[in-house]
């Protein structure tokens, strides 16, 4: 497949997403307000339950800045996540599915520029949030490692999209599409990339279980930018393991698809 084929690819998608966006007015609407509705959430629960200069001074940021930052970061990611793993679910119940299966697309590109055009949405959630927060709270400062942040928010998105396709393609493969269990593997998932979890203070034996997850050391960077320490050397590991991670996981994401394709041509093309 070439660039070209794999440009009009993403061209599709992004026509399909956004007329369904700005179709959808308010959609776009609660995306942009969905960081703040979070938020202020946990900010009126924690503020119940303890202390926020607690929490400042256990991971060094306050919880304002930080909390708006992982909810960008959460829809992100996620999103590689959420159109990944949901698309077989729709196709299958929209009837598209045949069609999909029969024709001649690189199933593997296909999967691939599924969530761009939801990740180029989610850029405008962060210029909507991230950088009026973090330049609120810390000037011009707060405006670089907002930009800062919009980059690493989307180069972890990028690096889960192999991750996310091997589970669900996996999963498709030997469980058939079921939403039930995609409702349990993506909070798991959520807690492991450690997006309202830093992981510098999780437990040893989770913090490595946790590194195996691409996004989940980018997620750490930026957590460790609005902290203040993050230094150069940990900052070019936590990426370089980011990248090693998603380039290591292509192979096996090749053959889950492959294998999800083969199990949905030997069930035959129903319309």
């Amino acid at each position: 497949m070439g660039k070209t084929d794999f440009k009009q690819l993403v061209s599709v998608e992004m026509r399909f997403v956004y007329a369904d966006v700005f179709r959808r007015k308010s959609l776009l609407l609660m995306l942009v307000l969905w960081p703040y509705m979070i938020t202020g959430f946990v900010l009126i629960v924690g503020s119940a339950v303890g202390n926020p200069q607690a929490f400042a001074s256990r991971v060094g940021v306050d919880p304002a800045p930080f909390f708006i930052v992982s909810s960008f970061i959460l829809m992100s990611t996620f999103v590689v996540l959420d159109d990944i793993m949901w698309k077989p679910i729709f196709d299958e119940e929209v009837g598209t599915m045949p069609y999909i299966v029969s024709s001649p697309v690189n199933r593997l590109m296909y999967y691939i520029a599924i969530p761009l055009p939801r990740l180029t949405l989610s850029v405008v959630i962060g210029l909507t949030s991230v950088v009026p927060v973090l330049t609120l709270y810390w000037g011009f400062e707060g405006f670089i490692t907002s930009a800062l942040v919009l980059l690493l928010g989307i180069f972890s998105a990028l690096t889960f999209s192999p991750l996310a396709t091997s589970v669900a393609m996996a999963t498709y493969t030997y469980s058939g599409e079921s939403w039930r269990l995609m409702n349990v593997l993506r909070p798991l998932l959520m807690v492991l990339v450690g997006v309202y979890y830093p992981r510098w203070v999780m437990p040893i034996a989770m913090y490595v279980v946790t590194a195996l997850i691409p996004p989940s050391n980018s997620v750490e960077l930026i957590q460790r930018l609005l902290a203040g320490i993050a230094t150069v050397e940990r900052s070019l590991m936590l990426l370089g393991v980011a990248t090693a991670l998603a380039v290591a996981y292509l192979p096996l994401t090749k053959l889950s698809v492959l294998r999800w394709e083969r199990s949905k041509l030997k069930e035959g093309v129903k319309v």
